[in-house]
């Protein structure tokens, strides 16, 4: 198997350790004496031990979350491998950010038995997450909203050869 474009693999694997890096030095940050119990109108520093997923969903089922972060690295690893270009930054960098969160998250489920949550929105009644929730959240979000661009491109695109026609 040949990589569509070695950069893209490349720059996937570098952003990703870089994010993992990121995401651990603000969780070691969390841990400072000062921010602990930090708190103000928008956000407070707490520490949550979460068994579970996002949110607290699946609750007492890390085994089973670590499986399936496993399953996504390796399949988000194939899909760059396979299909993405360098010259698409948009999809390269969702899946980046996914990726880097998945890791994140994963290993300190191998590590702990456990993620370590830590940001509270004090404004809002939303359950407590950590910096690798943020990745895998905008990644999402990120990989969404090109793909909703890329479909409404393609309907114009369409519409407008069917009214060539």
């Amino acid at each position: 198997m040949k990589p569509k474009d070695k950069k893209s693999v490349i720059f996937y694997f570098l952003m990703s350790i870089v994010l993992l890096d990121f995401g651990r030095q603000i969780r070691i940050i969390s841990y400072n004496p000062y921010l602990i119990n930090y708190k103000n109108p928008i956000f407070s520093i707490e520490h949550v031990y979460n068994t579970g997923g996002a949110f607290g969903m699946f609750h007492g089922f890390t085994e089973f979350l670590s499986v399936f972060a496993i399953i996504m690295a390796l399949l988000l690893f194939v899909i760059v491998y396979k299909n993405i270009k360098f010259s698409d930054k948009s999809c390269l960098l969702s899946l980046t950010l996914l990726n880097a969160g998945t890791l994140g998250n994963l290993i300190e489920r191998i590590k702990f038995h456990h993620v370590i949550d830590y940001i509270n929105l004090s404004f809002i009644n939303f359950p407590v997450f950590n910096a690798f929730d943020v990745m895998i959240c905008l990644g999402i979000t990120i990989y969404i909203v090109f793909v909703l661009i890329d479909i409404k491109q393609l309907k114009t695109l369409f519409n407008k050869n069917e009214n060539n026609n």
